[in-house]
């Protein structure tokens, strides 16, 4: 504890971190007396948590598509101090502050390169209020937690990637970084526990806590996704844009070709999986054949990180929230994973920075949307491209032993040259 109040640099994060997160909690408008916070979809957070705790019962319509973990994180404002809206974003302040600490850790680990927590300091700003309004930040905290101990502490890294899930479902993914058999077990067992304690505790709590499936299979095509790069692309050459109307929540791109496009994007989602699947199997058959250098915890990372990306571009919905994932993993990327990767993290980065504008922009929305789709091309390469020494390897080992070369005596007997 010494060390760390003494370390100078501690104390510059600290104070980066109050005054970044301060002017975060201004632009929400605590100390605004004219028009006060301004909460966004934290009043629906209140709303239902009204309904979970007097009710019992899970909000139903298309805007609850979370897993049932979220409705247990909506209540815990309720036992905060001030008012919901207060004790929600002091919640996420805490999550945050934990967020840095664990990026801190993995960059003592690896040697002392702490650019992820630079990135989460600085980077997390870039998107305003809005980490602060969203419970997303909490299963990105939480991967961040479970990548700190993956390969080391197969359990908890399973139950973190578990509970992660049971809140927002992306952090099952996770467990694609475990490549060793008997780890990857235990991590699934544990994952699974989680996820089966928290549904069951929602099913006695709050009724069916399955309902959150139905409302996300239905959703079209959102106008953030990275697959409307068409239309925006139209938008700018003609001026018209395109057919548009609020379903579930969001702006969703209308008509047939736009049904058609989110009908195809279910398929490419799928893929991506089966490809993931793929090099994982793939890396972890090169591992047990001498490949040492595939096993490393950088790799599993860069892996993750690429696996989150391919699913992003390949989804129908991409809300502002979901670039507070792809920061934490960036961050984590940048810290503890291969060098070759820094690359697509910076522009996933980059990408965060058009963000919090792409409402109402078409030109925002476009170099955005391409710049994801860069990053996870280039992801994508870095990740077929670990495999290539393996196959080189491979055809050296079966090329033909060169023969020694001969020489002729003086009496015409042929021996091997020394």
């Amino acid at each position: 504890m010494r060390s760390i109040l003494t370390n100078r640099m501690v104390w510059v994060w600290a104070g980066v971190w109050v005054t970044t997160r301060a002017l975060m909690v201004a632009e929400v408008g605590f100390w605004d007396d004219v028009s006060g916070p301004r909460l966004q979809d934290v009043n629906n957070y209140s709303t239902w948590s009204n309904q979970l705790a007097t009710e019992h019962t899970i909000p139903a319509g298309e805007a609850w598509q979370y897993p049932p973990g979220a409705a247990f994180l909506m209540l815990l404002p309720r036992i905060g101090f001030g008012t919901y809206g207060e004790s929600f974003v002091a919640l996420m302040l805490l999550t945050d502050l934990v967020g840095l600490g664990l990026l801190a850790l993995l960059g003592r680990r690896s040697g002392g390169n702490f650019t992820g927590v630079w990135v989460w300091l600085l980077g997390m700003p870039l998107l305003g209020a809005l980490p602060l309004l969203r419970f997303d930040l909490v299963p990105a905290v939480i991967a961040i937690g479970a990548l700190v101990v993956i390969h080391r502490r197969p359990r908890l890294f399973g139950a973190l990637a578990g509970l992660g899930a049971a809140i927002k479902a992306w952090p099952i993914v996770l467990l694609f970084g475990e490549w060793e058999w008997r780890r990857l077990l235990r991590a699934a067992l544990a994952a699974l526990a989680v996820i089966a304690l928290v549904f069951l505790a929602s099913a006695i709590a709050f009724g069916d806590p399955l309902g959150f499936l139905g409302e996300q299979g239905n959703r079209g095509l959102q106008e953030e996704a990275v697959a409307t790069v068409p239309w925006h692309l139209r938008e700018l050459v003609t001026g018209e844009g395109p057919a548009r109307a609020i379903h579930y929540g969001a702006w969703e791109i209308t008509g047939s070709t736009a049904d058609t496009v989110a009908g195809l994007l279910e398929w490419a989602m799928l893929a991506a999986l089966a490809a993931a699947a793929a090099w994982w199997s793939y890396r972890a058959r090169a591992i047990r054949g001498g490949r040492e250098d595939l096993a490393s915890a950088a790799v599993s990372l860069d892996f993750i990180f690429t696996v989150v990306l391919l699913l992003l571009v390949t989804s129908r919905v991409l809300s502002t929230q979901y670039m507070i994932w792809l920061l934490a993993l960036a961050a984590v990327v940048l810290t503890a994973g291969s060098p070759r990767f820094a690359r697509p993290a910076w522009l996933a980065i980059g990408a965060t920075i058009l963000t919090t504008s792409v409402f109402g922009s078409a030109e925002n929305s476009l170099v955005r949307n391409l710049t994801l789709l860069v990053a996870t091309v280039d992801a994508s390469a870095g990740m077929v491209s670990l495999l290539r020494p393996l196959r080189r390897a491979n055809e050296r080992l079966t090329q033909p032993a060169p023969t020694r070369p001969v020489s002729l005596d003086a009496d015409k007997t042929i021996r091997h040259s020394p």
